[in-house]
């Protein structure tokens, strides 16, 4: 077992303190902690990717969680992760320092349980041991707005969406005319990080936005106990817009691509202990996605036509020779159709198709897999406040046959009042990767789907519309035939996966220049044998605040308690209980110009000594400073 360091003074009362304002604040449900800009009635919030239609928050039965464009400026960091840790039911890990391997868990279920969309496009990596997202590599400089849908997603979403829904919005063209926006900042570890958009809307609501944004950093060792730096480097670019051919019938378009070198540790011969080494890494990314959207009967029916592609390189070296390649692509179709009957009842419907390929340079004869899917939802109001939802897919895999899924939710406002209740459950799958299948040393052919059922339930209640709020919700998730590694190869592991918590969080906004968040989740994940997955969390506690001390004086302050969290060491030392820790991050910012900003952030302020994988380093105390802008036209 590892041994636990011991607790500064400063530590414990921030601890004591970080509870206490959870006992103040309670919690909140269904819409997920709402932030200290953000605190509204639920009429006035909504949510796009739940039911794959704009839908008011009071009519949303699954639980959301909402980062705004505020949010992420107030905060002022780097990588979309950052800002997924601090929500209710969410954690993360990562390998060392920034542009290493780093993931999540949504409610116990890891990056490869969970679809995530940007701008619609599916960015996940084909070619990765597990079909998932490269977080490490997914800044957040052009985003606008992330929403973060928990429970099984898979007959909106298909395969993959078994654990939820990321669904990222990159900043687009808001105001008439040309706009523009962007941040430049310094700090620890040789750190310059910075981001630009450009912007362009026209009178009749055509628009365009062009974003770049990058990082460079010397870093920190990947190995815990290593000395020398690992950097990398992250550039971006991305692009959005539409052009409206009639008032009922737009075109539109999505891009990006990514370029990114990292350095990491790893094992080095001849006895291939965990050190020091230099070994680093390429990642390159285009990605994009075209189609139009028309609306026929006076806007009563929606539809949507839609292609995307994307291809994905990585390359691994041990210093300049190179050790490795991976290629993965994928082409996807997709139709939806959205036909409204009244405000009561609606109909969502659509079909998609998609085939995704790998080769490596293991098995570098391509391999291939095709998937299609047909799904439906009925979205109907009976009495006033219940708003339900039904829906149901058919997925045709080229290898595995048919799969059926379902998911149902309701939610109910009580009329009149600000107290609402909400449910959800859902059933979904995930095939093996084509790496599992048919990597030559730890593929196996004969390796079956997981599925998996999932279900919620919570209440949610505000007071003062909007201005203070509480709730919960109470989850479950099951997957069936969980697919594990071992130095054999990957194999099936017969019974459930079990994987089950509560949720709790609230806001109050005490005064204008003054509100306070917080959030806790407690999770039990276990696996068939009963033993606990690793690296999931049993205790996380967030908390935020957001002050307004003067005019054009803005503060923020974040922390977040993680604790009772194991790893397994892969030798002698078995499962090992990491270190709990207490992450406070802030920053204070001034308009010293309209639209122009200066200010500066601090990462980590209590210099905790914390991993989130066993022997791998994190980041001490860090502080950036930086100049931001926000221009609209004249």
């Amino acid at each position: 077992m590892s041994v636990k360091a011991p607790e500064t003074a400063v530590s414990k009362t921030l601890k004591a303190a970080l509870f206490s304002v959870g006992a103040v604040l309670g919690a909140g449900a269904g819409l997920g902690p709402v932030r200290a800009q953000e605190v509204t009635d639920l009429e006035g919030v909504t949510i796009y990717s739940a039911n794959q239609t704009p839908t008011d928050a009071a009519k949303v039965g699954s639980t959301v969680e909402v980062i705004t464009q505020k949010e992420i400026e107030s905060r002022g960091q780097t990588y979309v992760k950052d800002y997924l840790a601090t929500l209710p039911g969410v954690s993360f890990y990562q390998n060392g320092p920034p542009g290493t391997q780093a993931g999540i868990f949504i409610r116990g279920a890891a990056s490869k349980y969970v679809k995530v969309l940007v701008d619609g496009m599916d960015i996940s990596d084909p070619s990765a041991p597990q079909t998932a997202v490269s977080f490490e590599h997914l800044l957040v400089g052009d985003v606008s707005r992330i929403e973060v849908v928990k429970g099984s997603q898979s007959t909106l979403y298909g395969g993959d969406a078994v654990g939820g829904l990321i669904s990222i919005e990159t900043k687009a063209a808001k105001k008439p005319g040309f706009s523009q926006q962007g941040n430049i900042e310094g700090g620890q570890y040789n750190t310059i990080n910075g981001a630009y958009t450009a912007g362009y809307l026209a009178a009749n609501g055509s628009n365009i936005a062009l974003s770049v944004q990058g990082v460079g950093t010397d870093g920190f060792s990947a190995y815990a106990f290593g000395r020398e730096d690992d950097g990398s480097r992250n550039l971006t670019f991305s692009g959005r817009g539409e052009y409206f051919l009639t008032p009922s019938w737009k075109v539109f378009f999505a891009a990006r691509a990514l370029d990114a070198k990292y350095n990491y540790d790893g094992y080095a011969p001849p006895t291939y202990s965990f050190g020091d080494t230099l070994d680093n890494g390429t990642t390159t990314q285009q990605v994009g996605r075209v189609g139009t959207e028309f609306s026929l009967f006076n806007g009563a029916f929606q539809n949507t036509l839609a292609i995307q592609g994307m291809e994905v390189r990585r390359e691994t070296f041990n210093d300049k020779t190179r050790t490795g390649w991976y290629d993965g692509d994928r082409i996807k179709g997709e139709y939806k159709g959205v036909l409204t009957f009244n405000e009561k009842l609606s109909l969502l419907a659509g079909a998609d198709w998609e085939r995704t390929g790998a080769s490596t340079s293991s098995n570098p004869n391509r391999a291939t897999a095709d998937l299609n899917g047909y799904y439906a939802q009925l979205m109907a109001e009976p009495i006033q406040g219940l708003v339900l939802t039904g829906g149901g897919r058919i997925d045709d895999h080229s290898t595995f046959g048919d799969f059926d899924t379902y998911r149902l939710t309701g939610a109910y406002l009580v009329p009149g009042t600000e107290t609402k209740f909400h449910s959800s459950v859902g059933t979904g799958f995930r095939v093996p990767s084509l790496y599992e299948l048919y990597d030559p040393y730890y593929g196996r052919t004969d390796l079956q789907p997981e599925t998996s059922f999932s279900w919620d339930a919570g209440v949610e209640q505000g007071f003062a519309h909007g201005r203070y709020r509480i709730g919960a919700t109470y989850f479950v998730l099951d997957t069936d035939n969980l697919i594990m590694w071992a130095p054999s190869g990957y194999y099936n592991v017969p019974g459930l996966t079990h994987r089950n918590g509560v949720e709790v969080s609230g806001a109050a906004v005490i005064s204008s220049g003054l509100t306070l968040t917080a959030g806790y989740t407690y999770t039990d994940a276990t696996d068939a044998s009963g033993a606990r997955l690793v690296r999931v969390p049993r205790h996380a506690f967030s908390a935020g605040v957001d002050i307004v001390p003067m005019d054009k004086v803005a503060l923020n302050v974040t922390a977040q308690y993680v604790a009772d969290v194991i790893d397994n060491s892969f030798d002698a030392r078995g499962i090992v209980a990491l270190t709990d820790y207490v992450l406070v991050n802030a920053k204070a910012s001034y308009e010293f110009s309209p639209g122009w900003k200066v200010y500066v952030r601090g990462e980590n302020l209590l210099d905790e000594k914390y991993q989130t994988v066993l022997d791998y380093g994190t980041p001490g105390a860090s502080v950036y400073g930086g100049l931001s802008m926000a221009l609209p036209s004249d």
